[in-house]
């Protein structure tokens, strides 16, 4: 949670739901009623709760962090509740959906977290995570080779995806479905890899300011590769390296969905 406090001051300048996002959860969610109950796990400032409030659901936002939640806009159709994703004051069985956005890999015991998830969640309903697997992202990306204290950092934070998935099918008895998501150049959510086509947003303090493991780095550790970066896009180095990655449409950070129905 601290590291959200440090962040969350400045968290919806940059990290505003992505309507694709969005679609891909409620698409997997298969919510099949208007009106109906969905909880937001690790909501942050409750970006993707309005997404559904705005479409005539009913959403309960969990989050820790109070920096967060003072953050939230007020909304009548969404319930805030200051807890943790692993003690859910909630009863069993209650909710027609359950999601989360990058939110799992801060959950101090990720086990009863899914667990307390699929309580909640009805019998026959879905509940839909959003994550990341660092260790998938190509280490011949320009993305690795400046920032590769940042991956390496997370790579010890993140479980392995397919070690998640098969926690998830092992803690709730179902079968769980994995969904690449190979990210588009303008992702509205500035996710960390989300300025894979344009580096020159990592120079700017607040497209870096809203992302955890930038402001979690040492601030000398992190003026080194801002440094470097800045030289090599102003010299030249960082074009004649990677300038290919101009003309992609899309990019693998590793992040993923896993999406399972409650039995």
């Amino acid at each position: 949670m601290e590291i959200y406090d440090k962040i969350g001051t400045n968290y919806n300048q940059t990290r505003k739901a992505d309507l694709r996002i969005a679609s891909l959860i409620e698409e997997n969610l298969s919510l099949k009623r208007e009106g109906a109950t969905l909880l937001d796990v690790g909501a942050g400032t409750g970006n993707y709760s309005h997404f559904f409030s705005s479409k005539g659901f009913h959403v309960t936002a969990v989050e820790p962090s109070g920096i967060m939640m003072a953050q939230a806009a007020e909304n009548q159709n969404i319930k805030w509740i200051k807890g943790s994703a692993e003690e859910i004051p909630l009863p069993t069985s209650s909710f027609d959906g359950i999601f989360s956005v990058l939110a799992s890999h801060h959950f101090h015991r990720l086990e009863k977290a899914i667990s307390e998830m699929n309580r909640i969640l009805k019998p026959e309903h879905f509940a839909v995570i959003f994550t990341a697997d660092p260790s998938t992202v190509s280490k011949q990306s320009w993305l690795f080779d400046y920032f590769k204290i940042v991956f390496e950092k997370a790579i010890s934070t993140y479980l392995p995806i397919n070690d998640f998935k098969l926690m998830i099918e092992r803690v709730t008895k179902a079968n769980v479905k994995m969904i690449d998501y190979s990210l588009p150049d303008n992702l509205t959510d500035h996710v960390f890899a989300s300025g894979w086509k344009n580096p020159s947003l990592y120079l700017d303090e607040t497209f870096r300011s809203s992302i955890s493991p930038l402001a979690s780095l040492e601030t000398s550790t992190l003026n080194q590769i801002l440094e470097r970066l800045e030289k090599d896009l102003k010299n030249g180095i960082w074009y004649k390296k990677y300038g290919n990655t101009l003309k992609e449409d899309s990019f693998d950070g590793g992040y993923r969905f896993l999406v399972w129905q409650k039995n």
